[in-house]
């Protein structure tokens, strides 16, 4: 598998134990564990300005391969992304964010609501300005780490123009009056995940609360932040696999087929490498590209390895776990990666009709496969 930095290793390994004897039956979140990442730099260190996807992609990798814990993996990464938002568009936010990189408390981001997921056509909360203040009225569900979060990221509608809703996002505090909790629904996935709903009645918030450009948040938080997650969650899944198959070592030559082991190998490294050129590429524009190509071709490649293993689930109960995990990983988004592809089919047929020659339009269909959007990642 590619090769990852030294230091990560030297970082990681220090807390596999720990991980691995908390995790299983931890009812809450392991902050005691969350404390223990932040004392060895891996928050402060990976949510630096400078520090590059690939160099994020490449920890997450090996913590997934070392610890066995994909939704661990996704909450570290969650938070680094929370904060490299937060340090970019919220000059107020700075005990939200030295209390994450403290390992001290978590942010939650809410945007889903009740019978209407997160499409922005269907969301309801709203956030009435006042004379200083918003006021905000609504319900957010299925909201990841709400149960234990300290801080939340909410997305609600400030106004609407030429019949589109315009959503702004806020940063409040979980002791914020009008803002209540559900109660939580742990998960039998991606431990330590757990969520739950929020209700804001009357909730009132000082303008300092708000984030970002009014009426933004979609295009400035909520899409770059499932983009990010998607790309760089690609290498920790095959970390992941990794973990799956050194479980699978560990039986005899009967029990296991050399030659799928063997394929689903070559496949794994792959994946890996591919979630780790994907991250680069971030890298490599000031804008956010267009990665659904490498994005659908590596997600492919994983559930070419799950089919595989699936027969031998059974031989050891967290194989089955990580099964669980990884096509929940993959599946996260479905329904927009869905209309991606049928965009990108649909400029492919179109660019094939209007330009016959085929070396030419073969060469026009290479150069748009990277193309940016308006988000600026820096």
């Amino acid at each position: 598998m590619p090769n990852s930095p030294h230091t990560i290793d030297t970082l990681f390994a220090s807390l596999v134990t720990d991980i691995n004897f908390a995790m299983p039956t931890a009812d809450e979140f392991p902050m005691s564990l969350w404390k223990d990442m932040a004392n060895h730099d891996l928050l402060k260190k990976y949510s630096a300005d400078k520090t590059a996807y690939r160099d994020i992609a490449a920890a997450g990798l090996t913590l997934t391969r070392l610890c066995a814990y994909p939704g661990l993996t996704m909450t570290w990464l969650g938070q680094l992304l929370k904060v490299r938002f937060l340090k970019r568009y919220a000059d107020h936010a700075q005990d939200c964010i030295s209390s994450i990189l403290s390992g001290d408390s978590l942010c939650a981001m809410a945007i889903s609501e009740p019978q209407a997921g997160a499409h922005p056509k269907h969301l309801t909360c709203t956030a009435e300005q006042r004379d200083g203040y918003f006021i905000l009225n609504g319900e957010k569900a299925y909201v990841s780490h709400g149960p234990y979060a300290d801080w939340f990221i909410v997305l609600a509608i400030t106004s609407v123009f030429a019949d589109k809703k315009q959503f702004s996002a806020f940063l409040i505090h979980k002791t914020q009056a009008g803002l209540s909790l559900g109660s939580g629904e742990q998960s039998t996935r991606l431990a330590p995940s757990s969520h739950c709903n929020i209700t804001f009645n009357q909730c009132r918030v000082a303008d300092k609360a708000l984030i970002g450009t009014p009426g933004q948040a979609f295009e400035e938080i909520s899409k770059p932040m499932r983009t990010l997650e998607d790309v760089l969650m690609l290498a920790p899944i095959a970390g992941a696999i990794h973990m799956q198959l050194s479980l699978l070592a560990d039986y005899g030559r009967d029990e296991i087929d050399l030659d799928i082991l063997g394929r689903c190998l070559c496949l794994a490294d792959s994946a890996a490498e591919l979630g780790l050129l994907s991250a680069q590429k971030l890298d490599q524009n000031t804008e956010l590209p267009d990665l659904t190509t490498l994005i659908i071709g590596t997600r492919t490649l994983i559930d070419e390895v799950q089919t595989h293993l699936a027969p031998w689930l059974s031989l050891q109960p967290r194989l089955e776990a990580l099964f669980n995990d990884i096509q929940l990983l993959s599946s996260i988004g479905q329904s927009a990666t869905k209309v991606r592809i049928r965009s990108l089919t649909e400029q492919y047929l179109s660019q094939r009709r209007h330009l016959p020659q085929k070396g030419l339009a073969d060469k026009n269909l290479s150069s748009n496969l990277y193309s940016t959007k308006s988000n600026d990642l820096r």
